[in-house]
């Protein structure tokens, strides 16, 4: 790996992060100011269940499209279709739950329309080509999308606001707007600077490809990336059906700052899968994972006792007030080196194709998640919340990190099949 050249998509990818993000920060500060905490809520509620049905849609094909792309670039071409004819069919199957969901499902009635919304708007996410910048290494092009999207979204939703005074019609409608115009670049791009593939590909390796694109090899990763989103996020589901918007829009309050923290170094990873998948095996790989992790662990617990210390102040510059979330943003703090350790765990045995054992490890940390937000939420609130997250990350780390060190990860080829025996996960 080229550490000069990782630097500098890094610099690229997270320079239009960071702008969406401070975008989408700018339209939270505006709903938080002119409409208060509830209307807050339930755009959090409605943001949620589409990130949902976006993982349905998906279900581990971007993944496993960058893995093959970061081998060989010359693939797509033949990418590009496939995916595209297999998204449509899984994301047609996640909108119609996600809109079922929002009708009927555990969620205040002042949010259905808002959930159904969001749950529409990511039709044009099934056409959305991010996937291929990503494996190509495009990511200035990558970060011109994300940035743009959440820019748009923004300005059409502060608009509407101004202009009608209905922030969470605003919202949807500015959400779905910016995903299609987001779309249409990148299938721009696609068909002026991409199709055409850098050499011929053999039918060997095209054969390969579409081995690895099996709905059942798929749905493991993509099974493992909702089990992702449930770990992450049901709390919010839960405190929505078991609380009140209120609660949920403290909670959200509180998790949009750290988020974001998290959202960069998760940027970072995005940046180092193409190259991990390309690595080889070797005695100083493994050396080198280990002592990343540990600088990554004091380096991050650092950062959180610093952000610990001006809780109050973020979150006033953020909101115009507290929100009466600084215990939970101090809650959620002590996840962060977890998260950091977790992510850089998780990039690895997924390039590795360590899709497995990613699944029932995400399945333990989901599911205690779950349990606890459920026993808890009802007497607690928002604050189970908080500590279930932090509970669940520290299962979720300790068993990823007692793999790694009892398996040789790096032996494994990233083209290996990715269901070996259950004998090879055992702790």
């Amino acid at each position: 790996m080229n550490v000069k050249n990782i630097a500098h998509s890094f610099a690229r990818i997270a320079t239009g992060e960071v702008a969406g993000r401070l975008a989408t920060f700018a339209l939270f500060a505006y709903v938080s100011r002119h409409y208060g905490v509830e209307i807050l809520g339930i755009a959090a509620l409605g943001q949620t269940v589409a990130l949902y049905v976006i993982e349905g849609s998906d279900q581990g094909l971007k993944l496993i499209a960058v893995r093959l792309l970061a081998r060989d670039h010359g693939l797509v071409g033949y990418l590009v279709p496939a995916l595209r004819r297999l998204r449509v069919g899984f994301t047609a199957a996640a909108v119609l739950l996600g809109v079922g969901y929002g009708l009927f499902g555990p969620v205040p009635a002042v949010a259905r329309a808002c959930v159904v919304g969001f749950v529409l708007a990511v039709i044009p996410y099934t056409f959305a080509l991010d996937w291929v910048a990503w494996g190509l290494g495009r990511f200035g092009a990558l970060a011109t999308w994300r940035s743009g999207v959440s820019i748009l979204y923004v300005v059409f939703a502060i608009t509407g606001m101004r202009l009608t005074g209905r922030p969470i019609a605003s919202m949807v409608v500015g959400n779905f707007a910016a995903a299609t115009l987001g779309a249409l670049f990148l299938l721009l791009l696609w068909r002026l600077r991409w199709r055409q593939p850098a050499r011929l590909v053999s039918s060997a390796e095209l054969q390969l490809a579409s081995q690895e694109l099996r709905v059942s090899r798929v749905m493991t990763l993509g099974v493992s990336n909702l089990l992702n989103l449930v770990f992450l996020n049901a709390d919010i589901l839960i405190l929505g059906a078991m609380a009140t918007t209120r609660e949920v829009g403290r909670y959200s309050a509180a998790c949009k700052p750290i988020y974001v923290i998290f959202t960069g170094f998760w940027l970072l990873t995005d940046v180092l899968y193409p190259h991990i998948a390309a690595v080889s095996g070797s005695t100083r790989a493994k050396r080198g994972l280990l002592s990343w992790l540990i600088l990554l662990a004091l380096a991050s617990t650092g950062l959180a006792a610093l952000l610990d210390l001006l809780a109050p102040q973020i979150l006033t510059v953020i909101y115009g007030s507290s929100m009466g979330a600084t215990s939970l943003f101090r809650i959620l703090l002590i996840a962060m080196p977890l998260d950091f350790c977790f992510s850089l765990l998780w990039t690895v045995l997924v390039s590795r194709g360590y899709d497995r054992f990613v699944l029932y490890a995400l399945a333990a940390a989901a599911s205690a998640n779950v349990l606890l937000n459920l026993v808890f939420i009802p007497r607690f609130q928002a604050e189970a919340a908080a500590w279930a997250t932090v509970a669940s990350y520290a299962l979720l780390f300790g068993m990823m990190l007692v793999f790694v060190l009892r398996n040789d990860v790096w032996s494994r080829s990233p083209g290996d099949d990715t269901n070996p025996l259950l004998s090879e996960y055992a702790l």
